[in-house]
C-alpha cells in the first residue's frame, strides 16, 4: 500500500477530534500526574503487553519499594522479580533492572532515542514514547491504541493489512507538536474508547498478533517455576519437576529457556534466581 497524503484541512480536523476526545476521555494515572523520567520508564516497560488496571497496582508497589531509579538499580534482582510477579513476561523485569543500572551508571537520564535504545528491552517505539512522555519531545511512535485511531480514522475501507511504514507516515503527518505528551495521551484514551465501543481496528495492521492463551501455556509454566525458585531458593531439577508434576524433559526445557533469558543460573546441580 502506498503512503497516504493528507491535506492540511484533514490534519487540522483530525487533531481537533483527537484532542477533544482526549479532554473528554482523559484517564488519571500516576505517570501522567508526575512525568519524571523514572516514572515514565517504569510505566512504559510495565505497559508492554499488560493492561493499565494491572499496571496501576504494580506501579504503586514498585514506587513504594524503589522510590528512585538509583534505588531500583541497587536492589537485588530477586526482590525486583518477586515484586514483578503477576505482570507476566518476566524478562521485562530483567530488562528494567539492567536499564536502571545502566542509566544510574550514566549519571543522567538519556534524552536521545539512540542512547535509550542501547538499554536492554527498549526498542524504537518504546524509546520514542519515553522521550515524548518524559520530555515532551515531538517524536512519532506506534502502539496498539495509536494504530487503532489511525486506522479507524483513515483506513476503514482498506481491504489488506496495512504496512507499519504507512501508518508511521500518517502518524508523522498528523503529529501535534504543540504538546506531544498531551497528544499521545489523547490518542491512547481515544483508542481505548474506540476498541471498547466500536472495535479493534488494530487487527488490520501488519503488526497485529493474537496473544496466545496464558492458562496451561509454556509461559505459565515458566512463571510457576520462577515463583517456586523465589519461594524455595536453590532447587534441583528433580525437585522442581516433582513439585509441579512436570516431566524431566519439560522441566529441562523450561530451565533452559529461563537460563537463556538470564533469569536463573545453575550451580552444583541446583537452580536459583540470578543475583
Amino acid at each position: 500500500m502506498n503512503n497516504l497524503s493528507l491535506t492540511k484541512s484533514q490534519v487540522v480536523d483530525f487533531q481537533k477530534t483527537v484532542l477533544s476526545q482526549g479532554e473528554l476521555l482523559y484517564r488519571e494515572m500516576p505517570w501522567r500526574t508526575d512525568t519524571q523520567p523514572y516514572y515514565v520508564l517504569l510505566s512504559e516497560i510495565m505497559l508492554q503487553q499488560t493492561q493499565v488496571p494491572r499496571v496501576l497496582q504494580k506501579f504503586t508497589e514498585f514506587i513504594n519499594a524503589f522510590p528512585t531509579i538509583e534505588e531500583l538499580a541497587h536492589a537485588d534482582f530477586q526482590e525486583v522479580l518477586g515484586l514483578w510477579s503477576g505482570l507476566g513476561y518476566n524478562r521485562r523485569a530483567k530488562f528494567l533492572h539492567q536499564t536502571a543500572k545502566e542509566i544510574t551508571a550514566m549519571g543522567r537520564f538519556p534524552t536521545d532515542a539512540a542512547d535509550l535504545q542501547k538499554c536492554p528491552g527498549i526498542g524504537e517505539n518504546t524509546a520514542a514514547s519515553i522521550l515524548v512522555y518524559a520530555f515532551n519531545q515531538p517524536l512519532v511512535f506506534l502502539e496498539t491504541n495509536v494504530r487503532t485511531v489511525l486506522i479507524y480514522s483513515f483506513f476503514q475501507d482498506c481491504v489488506e493489512k496495512i504496512d507499519e511504514h504507512v501508518l508511521k507516515d500518517v502518524a508523522q503527518q498528523v503529529l501535534y507538536t504543540g504538546n506531544p505528551r498531551k497528544w499521545y495521551w489523547a490518542l491512547m484514551d481515544y483508542g481505548t474508547e474506540i476498541k471498547k465501543t466500536i472495535g479493534n481496528f488494530n487487527r488490520f495492521s501488519q503488526k497485529h498478533t493474537v496473544q496466545s492463551k496464558f492458562e496451561g501455556s509454556f509461559r505459565q509454566k515458566r512463571a510457576a517455576t520462577l515463583r517456586l525458585l523465589l519461594q524455595n531458593g536453590p532447587t534441583t531439577i528433580e525437585e522442581l519437576a516433582e513439585k509441579q508434576n512436570f516431566t524431566l524433559d519439560l522441566m529441562r526445557e523450561l530451565l533452559l529457556s529461563l537460563q537463556h533469558d538470564s533469569l536463573i543460573t545453575e550451580l552444583d546441580g541446583r537452580f536459583y534466581i540470578v543475583s
